[in-house]
């Protein structure tokens, strides 16, 4: 257990989809947090932004304990880039990487930033092309229901849903959700953007149990899109 005065600080990276985002989470919370909500702007602004973070908040990057990351799947440029800026940070300053899964971060926002907590299953969705999505179905609690590569958001789709339960649909995909057919208990949630915050509290309960991953081999989750329908099992 680390007391205030001798709190852990690490750096939280958000570059997966539609956001960069970075955040230093003090111990479990998020301390301070420096975003742009345009996508495609991480080669450019990510390491200027990590610069205005730690100012902000009068840290230095000899004060952070590890450096986490969204590690995807998501935007393959983005994760690139997050992957590569964690890598060096962490290799210059001796310090751990904490990789956290993308749906669980989203997951954790839309139930803590947004508070959206009266539904059985979330589905995030990351954009892949076309009419297909990165995706899984979780339960409330984090448990996963159904794992997917990549789904194709087609006619289809419905007969993957169980009508007897609360889905909610979120993320820069989820537009893709025929709403004409979902039944009235479901939700497509469009107000949802990725935040570094919500990887705060991830990174630290990783940081306390010392979930930590390989420098040298480490790779985020490249999840190539595959045009193929996943059946219901």
């Amino acid at each position: 257990m680390h007391t205030n005065e001798h709190p852990i600080y690490i750096l939280c990276i958000e570059t997966a989809n539609a956001v960069t985002s970075v955040a230093i989470a003090k111990n479990d919370i998020c301390f301070a947090l420096r975003e742009i909500n345009t996508s495609n702007k991480a080669a450019d602004t990510l390491h200027k932004l990590i610069e205005e973070l730690l100012l902000s908040c009068a840290l230095t990057f000899n004060d952070i304990h590890a450096i986490a990351l969204s590690s995807g799947p998501g935007s393959y440029t983005g994760l690139r880039i997050a992957a590569a800026a964690a890598k060096g940070y962490a290799f210059a300053l001796q310090i751990p990487i904490i990789s956290i899964s993308t749906f669980q971060a989203m997951l954790f926002g839309i139930q803590h930033r947004y508070h959206q907590l009266a539904y059985d299953v979330y589905v995030p969705m990351i954009d892949a092309r076309r009419m297909e999505v990165f995706t899984s179905f979780f339960k409330a609690d984090g448990q996963l229901v159904q794992a997917y590569s990549s789904l194709i958001i087609d006619d289809e789709f419905n007969t993957l849903l169980d009508n007897t339960k609360k889905y909610i649909f979120f993320g820069n995909g989820a537009f893709k959700v025929p709403l004409a057919n979902i039944i009235p208990t479901n939700v497509v949630y469009t107000e949802y953007m990725p935040s570094a915050a919500d990887v705060c509290a991830l990174a630290y309960k990783h940081y306390t149990t010392q979930q930590f991953v390989d420098i040298a081999y480490f790779e985020p989750n490249y999840t190539k899109a595959v045009y193929t329908t996943v059946s219901k099992h």
